[in-house]
């Protein structure tokens, strides 16, 4: 029997829409955090919420389809035509959750990657799309004229989710080109958070990050964002193979446990990253989001971060 959760949530009306990403544009900001989002609270999932709001989708019959090796599946939207005509409005979460933020807060926008859209699709148009490649590069063409939409609206941090890299190590030198094509022209700060998959709190994927060096030489980023205080190996080692001259987001709070950090934990997870990034180029963030972790220990978890920064820049500072 094929489980019918698909994680998805239900689709708000504008209104609704704007006054959760109110709420928790300041909710965060109350947390601490120095850089926030809109919170996500208006998609029903990350990859439902931009293929129901383009041409070319059907979702009128889903094909269930696994992926990993931990038993994880979902259904899956039909590509049945051509992609076209984003309809995401983006800039406008953005500036709402703009709004509502302080003036110091920065507002960065979280956009699901192309390589992910692709592979979470079931492609009945070979005729147009031949390989998962030629349609994560039509998903990337629609990105890239809704994500300028955003730019224009101010904002001037873009931050891709791509999980699945961590699913298809094989294919990361043709879905960094896809992520690539998809921030062309964008002129703005470029994230990449790329986890090993954590739906219901659960990590579903489990390739090394030494794998993906190659795809990640080849992104044009400017921010990493990767998991890293609950890895079975030592990530640090990606840095030997990867030259990054970058900001890197370390995973220092671990949005799986229900036990909130401590500040000193915090500051002893991130210490050795302090080996090989200086001190400006190091964010410290939780290994992935937060969609089904219970608020009060979500806010719990995001004061431990700020309170963690806190105490290992004082201890730095004292130790000058």
């Amino acid at each position: 029997m094929q489980p019918s959760d698909t994680l998805k949530k239900p689709t708000l009306s504008r209104q609704e829409a704007d006054e959760i990403i109110r709420w928790a544009a300041r909710d965060q900001a109350d947390a601490g955090l120095d850089i926030i989002t809109d919170g996500e609270g208006r998609r029903e999932n990350m990859y439902y919420f931009f293929q129901k709001r383009l041409d070319g989708l059907s979702f009128d019959e889903m094909l269930y389809r696994t992926y990993g090796t931990a038993g994880f599946g979902i259904e899956i939207a039909s590509v049945v035509g051509r992609i076209a005509n984003p309809r995401f409005d983006l800039a406008h979460d953005w500036s709402i959750a703009r709004d509502a933020a302080p003036p110091h807060v920065e507002v960065k926008i979280t956009c699901t990657g192309p390589h992910l859209l692709a592979k979470f699709s079931n492609n009945q148009r070979p005729d147009l799309y031949p390989t998962d490649k030629d349609l994560a590069l039509a998903y990337a063409e629609v990105l890239n004229q809704a994500l300028k939409d955003v730019v224009r609206a101010g904002c001037e941090f873009i931050q891709f989710d791509e999980p699945a890299w961590t699913a298809f190590p094989d294919e990361v030198v043709w879905a960094a080109e896809a992520l690539n094509r998809t921030i062309e022209g964008l002129n703005a700060k470029i994230g990449l958070h790329v986890c090993g998959g954590n739906p219901r709190r659960k990590r579903v994927y489990f390739t090394c990050y030494d794998e993906l060096s190659e795809g990640f030489k080849l992104a044009k980023i400017d921010q990493v964002s990767l998991e890293y205080c609950t890895l079975s190996y030592n990530m640090l080692t990606l840095w030997e193979k990867w030259k990054f001259g970058g900001e890197f987001a370390v995973g220092v709070v671990d949005q799986r446990s229900d036990d909130i950090e401590s500040p000193e934990s915090v500051a002893r997870r991130a210490r050795p990253v302090l080996d090989y990034f200086e001190p400006e180029r190091v964010l410290l963030t939780s290994e992935c989001g937060f969609q089904h972790v219970p608020l009060e220990i979500t806010r719990g978890k995001l004061r431990a971060l700020v309170a963690g920064a806190r105490y290992l820049r004082e201890a730095r500072t004292a130790q000058a």
